[in-house]
């Protein structure tokens, strides 16, 4: 547990993925710290945006989203939230915009103590332009 020097806190703070939609938070999921995937320098999700796509497709959650959006997993910005060891930080990854509401949404649904995490700009959490060509 020295890996972890905020806890015991509860709830138990989580790490996963995410996505915002028109200005908030529209779908998370996660683990709690102590179950998520380490690796050799953080705690992770165990499950990536492209996989969880399709198991939110199952469920009925992108029928709330515009049928343009539907398609693909990142035509909506997303985001993930992962424990580094090194810094004994929580890091907020998400695209150039990313509101305070949708931080403060993260921050909540996530558990996550405002002192021991920051948040950090990562363009490949950014919705593709419409007019990429892979």
């Amino acid at each position: 547990m020295s890996d972890f020097p905020f806890l015991p806190l509860e709830p138990e703070p989580r790490v996963g993925i995410f996505w915002c939609y028109q200005g908030g938070l529209f779908y998370n999921e996660s683990s709690a710290i102590t179950q998520g995937m380490i690796t050799s320098i953080s705690v992770d999700y165990k499950v990536g945006h492209y996989a969880a796509w399709f198991m939110m497709e199952k469920k009925g959650v992108l029928m709330k989203l515009p049928l343009s959006f539907r398609s693909e997993y990142d035509l909506i910005p997303r985001g993930r939230v992962v424990y580094l060891f090194k810094k004994r930080k929580f890091l907020i990854y998400h695209g150039d915009d990313f509101s305070r509401k949708e931080h403060q949404q993260v921050m909540d649904a996530f558990c996550l103590p405002p002192e021991w995490t920051s948040d950090d700009i990562d363009m490949h959490y950014n919705p593709l332009p419409e007019d990429f060509e892979f």
